[in-house]
């Protein structure tokens, strides 16, 4: 097996940290959005459409499973970005806990998790289609049809067929592109109108985690990355140069992240009307 496989808890907590850190910079960022109010009646403006699919494209990679992602105890594991984030604050509960690591895992799972009712004309089948599905479905609708077209979406017809067999309908693989098609205006006018709440709960998420990357830096502040504390059982180099790399050169300013960061206005938070 490759030296850079995770093969141990300490690999992979190294990796949830530096990938997860990594990827809320991209996403909590004045590159995809700028906002506009005062705190607490902000809501988020993307430049341009392709920056809003950009952020619908990132956002999913936080939750999406890596399949055979780690090895660990002689076995494969599937982990998500998120799922390693909460396992974090499990494992460290005084730490989750002071940075807020907790809380805001927990609020941002809790709005992925709900499951919420979607309705949509659909003029090819003549029908007002009402599905059922969650809201981190709704992301995974959104991003996918941003980066693929349809020679590459049966997995998404897929699943959209499942969604209407359970609502009792059952369309033909034809109506059931041109029910995607529909779909995916309200889909994306949604998410629109949430992006601001998710980018309140993903810039909270990234503050937590900075908070523990300042944290850990300054028990023992070193730019040697041979002189830090590391987590237990790091199988390789590969790990200790990312774990240092994350300690000295990720720590960013509470000001990077909180002028990021919509304090949303209650008419945003509540359900799409």
């Amino acid at each position: 097996m490759a030296t850079a496989s995770i093969q141990s808890e300490g690999d992979l907590e190294v990796v949830i940290l530096h990938e997860s850190h990594s990827l809320l910079a991209h996403i909590v960022s004045s590159q995809l959005y700028s906002i506009n109010g005062v705190p607490p009646e902000q809501t988020a403006q993307f430049h341009d459409r392709p920056h809003f699919d950009l952020f619908l494209i990132l956002t999913i990679e936080l939750y999406a499973e890596g399949a055979r992602s780690a090895y660990i105890n002689n076995s494969f594991q599937n982990w998500s970005l998120l799922k390693g984030i909460s396992w974090l604050a499990k494992k460290y509960p005084q730490e989750a806990q002071e940075s807020g690591l907790d809380t805001a895992s927990g609020n941002l799972l809790t709005w992925l998790d709900r499951e919420v009712p979607l309705e949509f004309w659909c003029s090819d089948v003549d029908l007002d289609v009402k599905l059922s599905l969650r809201n981190d479905r709704l992301i995974s609708f959104g991003a996918n049809t941003a980066k693929h077209h349809l020679l590459r979406i049966s997995e998404l017809i897929a699943k959209l067929n499942t969604l209407c067999v359970n609502a009792g309908y059952n369309f033909t693989p034809q109506q059931l592109v041109a029910v995607l098609d529909c779909m995916m205006e309200e889909v994306r006018s949604r998410l629109m109108y949430h992006s601001t709440y998710i980018l309140e709960l993903l810039g909270q998420l990234f503050f937590s985690l900075n908070r523990i990357v300042w944290a850990r830096y300054n028990k023992k502040p070193t730019n040697r990355v041979m002189d830090m504390d590391f987590p237990s059982e790091i199988t390789s180099d590969v790990f200790r140069n990312l774990y240092g790399s994350v300690l000295v050169f990720k720590r960013y300013d509470d000001a990077r992240i909180t002028s990021n960061t919509p304090s949303t206005t209650h008419l945003l938070r509540g359900r799409y009307q």
